[in-house]
């Protein structure tokens, strides 16, 4: 690949930054101080009723009938009027290992296109607590590519996004940014179901606004085994500015494992006013639910 004068890598690196936007998540770094709100949770409205009971007295006594009351429980809202004796499991963090996705797709940028590895990589830590790093490795053998570190809080009532750490190379230039929500945020409530919606600001060495749908359920088979999935789409957007761009990630969350087991992402970014664009698109299946 031929080389590019420094402030023409850099701004190849600040598209890529974008395009990296939402591949992952994730913080290793110290934490930091920063500002950001979530106007919702990504929570299931999910309305419950028990069946009628009846209790009829000894000959010549009363009839009881009693009507169970009505439970509603909506997306940030109040606390439901009555509580089941039993729901959803919280998740557990994923099991700790390296995993390899079959991967096709290019991204297009500075006049250069660049395939995507045939093979990528996710690899998990061992979960410290219930707190979860993991990286998805996206780049070649040069380094060239997005590597997105994501840490995770598994809590009983759903999944918490920590902090992003977004890691991009480009022609040996090569850029660590971080994105945090101000508080752990809600990402994946316990028991979601489609049409859960999420809007939130991610802030710290780059700022970000992030919307998250759950769209469907849906069946795949990943290495000979069938499995029941969440689909869940992830938008990033940056603010206008020197680099805009918008990242649209959608994954197969598979409720047993807690892995990602098919993704697709489509990327677009410009900079320095729309003398460099960046376009990518890749998917990426799993090769098997374990290890």
């Amino acid at each position: 690949m031929r080389r590019r004068g420094p402030w023409r890598g850099a701004a190849a690196t600040a598209l890529l930054v974008v395009m990296a936007g939402c591949g992952g998540g994730g913080g290793g770094g110290p934490e930091q101080a920063t500002r950001g709100s979530a106007t919702s949770s990504i929570v299931d409205t999910t309305t419950s009723t028990a069946p009628p009971t009846t209790t009829t007295a000894a000959a010549g006594g009363r009839t009881t009938t009693t009507v169970a009351r009505t439970s509603t429980t909506r997306a940030g809202g109040a606390a439901p009027t009555t509580t089941a004796a039993s729901g959803p499991r919280a998740l557990v963090p994923a099991t700790a290992g390296s995993y390899r996705y079959d991967t096709v797709g290019a991204s297009a940028f500075v006049g250069t296109t660049m395939p995507f590895p045939a093979v990528t990589t996710l690899v998990v830590d061992p979960p410290s607590g219930t707190r979860q790093r993991s990286v998805r490795d996206l780049r070649d053998a040069a380094g060239n590519g997005p590597a997105t570190e994501f840490t995770l809080d598994y809590r009983p009532d759903g999944v918490y996004l920590v902090g992003i750490r977004l890691t991009t190379g480009y022609s040996g230039t090569t850029d660590s940014r971080d994105l945090r929500p101000a508080a752990p945020l809600l990402l994946l409530a316990t028991g979601a179901r489609p049409g859960a919606h999420l809007d939130a600001d991610l802030t710290g060495t780059s700022s970000a606004k992030l919307a998250v749908d759950v769209l469907r359920e849906e069946r795949l088979t990943i290495g000979g085994t069938a499995v029941d999935t969440l689909v869940m789409r992830a938008t990033v957007t940056l603010p206008p500015g020197d680099v805009t761009g918008r990242q649209e990630l959608t994954v197969n969350i598979d409720r047993g494992s807690r892995l990602w087991v098919k993704e697709h992402s489509v990327s677009d970014a410009s900079a320095l006013g729309g003398l460099f664009t960046a376009h990518s698109e890749y998917t990426a299946t799993l090769q098997r639910l374990t290890p």
